[in-house]
């Protein structure tokens, strides 16, 4: 076993995650790896053993094969290795390479920390959310709308007569300027005491004049 090579099967090795063998492929390519040297070479464990290793069926795990080869991530190994440890030519299984110089790009490692999956053309996909790419490559943001009606605010409803305040008379000594509490009639000369002008004073209490 290579502490390298399976750094690489499960940490760099571009398996197409659009693919729905993806994880059959990274499982099977970790068992691989499981008997490659540091360089990736040599590896050549039997069918059955992978078949253990990963729970998967043999014509899966030789699909599998086929298509961690055609993807360019494995490829036929020396056989020397191979006769060397095993004499049996009837049980010799197939020897594979591991192509560790095939990985991620550092650039797309790093784009891929928010898990985005990685397609079999080598492209990460786009999440749906608030950015989405147009047609011409061109990253468009939805901003929020504040203009939606549910954002309104109601609104006021209109004073009605009672409420309203009524111009000044003109026949106390209130002025427009002046505050609604000034509009009262003196009783006497020295204007110590008053009482609501009865014309244009607003009801106290609610009371209609």
């Amino acid at each position: 076993m290579s502490v390298e090579a399976i750094s690489w099967a499960l940490n760099h090795a571009p398996i197409p995650t659009d693919r729905k063998d993806a994880s059959t492929l990274a499982i099977t390519l970790i068992a691989l790896a499981n008997h490659a040297g540091p360089d990736g070479r040599d590896a050549f464990p039997s069918v059955e053993r992978m078949m253990r290793y990963t729970r998967l069926s043999r014509r899966t795990i030789q699909r599998s094969l086929r298509s961690l080869e055609e993807l360019g991530l494995i490829r036929p190994g020396n056989t020397h290795v191979r006769d060397a440890k095993i004499p049996e030519a009837n049980a010799r299984p197939q020897v594979y390479n591991l192509a560790l110089s095939t990985r991620l790009s550092t650039a797309l490692g790093e784009r891929r920390q928010d898990d985005a999956p990685l397609t079999s053309r080598g492209r990460q996909q786009k999440r749906l959310g608030a950015s989405a790419a147009t047609s011409g490559g061109v990253t468009t943001t939805h901003k929020p709308s504040f203009n939606r009606p549910d954002n309104r605010p109601a609104p006021s409803a209109p004073p009605t007569g009672r409420s309203a305040v009524p111009p000044v008379c003109g026949q106390c000594d209130a002025r427009d300027s002046d505050p609604v509490s000034a509009r009262v009639v003196w009783l006497d000369e020295d204007r110590t005491r008053s009482v609501p002008c009865p014309r244009c004073a607003p009801p106290r209490n609610g009371s209609a004049r």
